[in-house]
């Protein structure tokens, strides 16, 4: 197993010794692996095109043409990307988490090498993974470091010595009936939904330095305690609202130091399926958001008890998740046209027409970045950057049949994702 050093900031609360910043060795041409027959595994199939495992040699193959589905990043642009990576547990496994990194450590965790593949592909300088199952040893988010450092599929490996995981809410238990049916337990009783604990969380990887001192998290913070909020009057005890926290996951301020300038990575994500979802706290969720960027979030605290919003001017991107399926029954207007962040509206980089794609009911929309059978695609995972940054390039990675990776988004594919990677580059005056 590769040695890792983990640097852990201190914090007022107890849950916030899980905060760790991972320094990952530069990328390698093998991974360590146990047997595909190690306890708890959970068989994988991966098509025979994929084999062999990564680290091993791969056979020449013809190649799609690259250009068609992939953008070139300027060398003085830095590139922010995001994916909804799903890589997550078996939820009927008697020990979920550990039956993941168990699967993950065979070297050929199929979800995990598409997710490496996607994003050796696109080359984000930073790329933030959500809906990944979060560990107190941070086990999952370094094998995964593994996945991106080996090349998957005639791919190059990257290097990201940096990496950012904390605590998630995503099946913390809550103690209290939150759902209202008459038993206390399960999904719906979390704080945020989840069917064990830690089950959707985020993973930052960056190239470039993480200021771990900096770092501020908000996963304690209480939806009752947001002015204004838009809480249902009589729906949860006093009991109840004195544990439910606001972010089903958590909400982060992650500073990046790109060549001595500071930017500000401000995540989140939602936990609850679209079935499960409560508009009600996710508009809440991204107005807290909005209010944070913009410098009006003065009654928010962090989950070292300090209340500060970032300052007029502060160099940022807001990436994750925000919302549960993109449908216009989620107030997305409150980040998409706040006058402090930007939206590229970043579309589909391919020569193929939308129009053509299989497994989406109705016409789909070149900003779509989730594909649900038998519905319409949705747009679901965001980068929008500051408006005081130099945007030269954004896009979703979406290649038609015939274009490079088209493998890792075509919904008739074992390996293909549900959802997908979307980038912004930035000019940020290197």
């Amino acid at each position: 197993m590769r040695m890792r050093d983990v640097a852990r900031p201190g914090a007022a609360l107890a849950f916030a010794a899980g905060l760790s910043l991972i320094v990952i060795p530069a990328a390698q041409s093998t991974t360590s692996a146990q047997g595909a027959g190690a306890a708890g595994v959970t068989e994988t199939v991966t098509p025979l095109s994929l084999y062999p495992a990564p680290g091993q040699p791969t056979p020449s193959e013809p190649e799609a043409e690259v250009s068609t589905s992939v953008v070139p990043k300027d060398e003085d642009d830095l590139r922010v990307a995001t994916l909804h990576a799903d890589v997550t547990a078996d939820s009927e496994a008697e020990q979920p988490v550990e039956n993941l990194i168990n699967s993950l450590r065979t070297g050929n965790h199929t979800q995990s090498r598409a997710v490496a593949q996607t994003v050796q592909i696109n080359d984000p300088d930073v790329v933030i993974l959500t809906g990944v199952t979060y560990d107190e040893q941070q086990q999952i988010a370094e094998e995964l470091g593994g996945y991106l450092s080996a090349g998957q599929h005639t791919e190059t490996g990257l290097d990201y010595p940096y990496v950012f995981t904390a605590p998630t809410n995503s099946g913390r238990e809550s103690g209290v009936d939150l759902d209202g049916d008459g038993t206390i337990g399960g999904a719906g009783d979390a704080i945020g939904y989840g069917e064990y604990s830690g089950q959707y969380g985020t993973v930052i990887f960056s190239r470039y330095p993480i200021l771990e001192d900096q770092v501020r998290t908000f996963q304690n913070f209480l939806w009752s305690d947001l002015p204004e909020s838009s809480m249902p009057e009589g729906r949860f005890s006093d009991l109840e609202s004195s544990v439910l926290r606001l972010n089903e996951t958590s909400l982060w301020d992650v500073p990046v130091e790109v060549d001595g300038q500071k930017i500000h990575v401000v995540t989140t994500s939602v936990a609850a399926p679209p079935d499960d979802a409560d508009p009600d706290r996710g508009d809440d969720i991204r107005r807290v958001v909005a209010d944070y960027v913009s410098g009006h979030a003065w009654y928010l605290y962090d989950d070292d008890g300090e209340t500060a919003s970032l300052l007029p001017g502060t160099p940022f991107v807001v990436a994750g998740v925000p919302a549960a399926e993109g449908s216009s029954a989620e107030d997305l207007a409150v980040l998409l046209d706040s006058p402090v962040l930007q939206d590229t509206e970043p579309q589909a980089v391919t020569e193929v027409p939308i129009a053509e794609r299989p497994g989406s009911q109705g016409e789909p929309e070149a900003v779509a970045t989730r594909q649900i059978a038998g519905e319409p695609d949705r747009r679901a995972s965001f980068v929008l950057p500051s408006a005081a940054l130099e945007v030269s390039g954004s896009g979703v990675f979406w290649p038609g049949e015939g274009e490079h990776g088209y493998e890792v988004v075509n919904p008739d594919s074992s390996y293909s994702l549900d959802d997908r990677l979307v980038w912004v580059d930035l000019t940020i005056g290197r």
